[in-house]
């Protein structure tokens, strides 16, 4: 019979050592990244854009400088399009420029515990950045994101970084010509890269929530896949539009060549926007173009330019009244021509008499020549009267 010794030996041989224990399972990563590089040679000109082109084709840039390896490009997959209380930015999508190229780093977080350490991640990423460019973010993207820290307590006002919205930038140019900007019709229509089974931005938040439920990361490849060009096309869209505002000259339709005048007469560059308008009007854009000449002149004061201009647009039947009225303003209180002043308004009422049957010309705009009308027959009988006296 074994003694009591060798009873209590034998129990405490059966008990497993802690180098026998299972080994504990490795923690797993705080959140899902990948990470790509696109070639600079894809991404139209990007590393060579400089603040002059920024500012002339956002004439509301706030940022001081522009170096292209201080730019974050930004977008992101929500679970809402319409923003709210609720909505999560479950995905996000960066891209930036170094030596590789174009990084683009793409955060998942897998589930909604993750959110926290993800968008922690993301603060320490804007802090190496100056500028950050997106499409709509100013609207949707950022404002999202520092909601989304507020609740998680990170402090960071994203939205207080100098911003490139392409949204607005590129709506300037070419929203006259294609109506719809979003960035698939860019892609098509600017860039000449059309999409392919691209999963539709609708179903992104369903994607979403149906991972959420399965754990089938499958699901959400197509959305990843979606983000990644979204990001790539920020690059390419900027480069391009960059490179528009510089050689303006270069367009081939009539429409966006009137969107970049605009734009450049809004920014105060008026040199550059009157050469645009000069070139359209040889274009089916004449009378716009034609008017935009002539307004600048008149503010700038340079009243040979706007009287030639104005003369055009009759010679051309052009804007309609409006050269005839403003010819009638500037001989009646620039040059003190009150005759003259009164040929020119007296052909505005005859052209809006005969517009009148046709299209419906404004009654009230009609009423204002008339009174324009007796004003300098009055101003034109005083004048002679005091000629008589003298």
């Amino acid at each position: 019979m074994r003694s009591l010794r060798e009873r209590l030996a034998a129990v405490t041989s059966t008990k497993p050592s802690a180098a026998q224990a299972p080994p504990r399972p490795e923690p797993k990563e705080p959140f899902f990244c990948r990470e790509h590089v696109v070639p600079l040679r894809e991404l139209c000109g990007i590393e060579r854009t400089t603040l002059d082109q920024v500012r002339a084709c956002d004439p509301l840039f706030a940022g001081g400088s522009w170096d292209v390896r201080r730019l974050l490009f930004l977008d992101t997959e929500t679970t809402g399009l319409s923003g709210g209380a609720g909505t999560l930015a479950f995905e996000i999508g960066v891209g930036f420029i170094d030596e590789r190229g174009m990084v683009i780093r793409q955060y998942v977080m897998r589930d909604y515990d993750e959110e926290a350490a993800m968008l922690s991640e993301i603060a320490r990423l804007f802090h190496r950045f100056d500028t950050v460019v997106s499409f709509n973010g100013k609207a949707f993207d950022l404002p999202l994101i520092e909601s989304r820290m507020v609740m998680n307590r990170i402090r960071l006002r994203v939205t207080a970084y100098p911003h490139l919205d392409l949204l607005h930038a590129a709506r300037r140019v070419y929203k006259l010509r294609l109506r719809r900007c979003n960035l698939a019709s860019l892609e098509e229509a600017v860039l000449g890269q059309g999409r392919d089974d691209d999963l539709p931005g609708a179903q992104v938040p369903q994607r979403y929530f149906d991972y959420v439920k399965t754990r089938e990361f499958a699901l959400l490849e197509d959305v990843l896949r979606h983000n990644l060009q979204d990001v790539k096309s920020l690059a390419m869209l900027t480069g391009h539009l960059c490179a528009v505002f510089s050689r303006p000259q270069a367009l081939t339709h009539a429409e966006d060549l009137y969107g970049v005048g605009r734009t450049l007469m809004r920014g105060g560059r008026t040199e550059q926007a009157r050469a645009c308008f000069k070139i359209l009007g040889r274009s089916s854009l004449s009378p716009q173009a034609h008017m935009h000449l002539a307004a600048s002149y008149k503010k700038e004061r340079e009243w040979a330019e706007a009287v030639d201009a104005y003369q055009t647009m009759i010679a051309r039947g052009e804007g309609g009244t409006w050269p005839y009225i403003e010819l009638a303003k500037y001989y009646e209180h620039i040059a003190r021509d009150i005759p003259r002043a009164l040929r020119y308004a007296n052909g505005a009422l005859a052209l809006s008499l005969n517009m009148m049957p046709l299209a419906g010309a404004d009654e009230k705009e009609t009423a204002l020549i008339r009174r324009r009308i007796e004003r300098l027959r009055r101003k034109q009988q005083n004048m002679s009267r005091e000629e008589w006296q003298s």
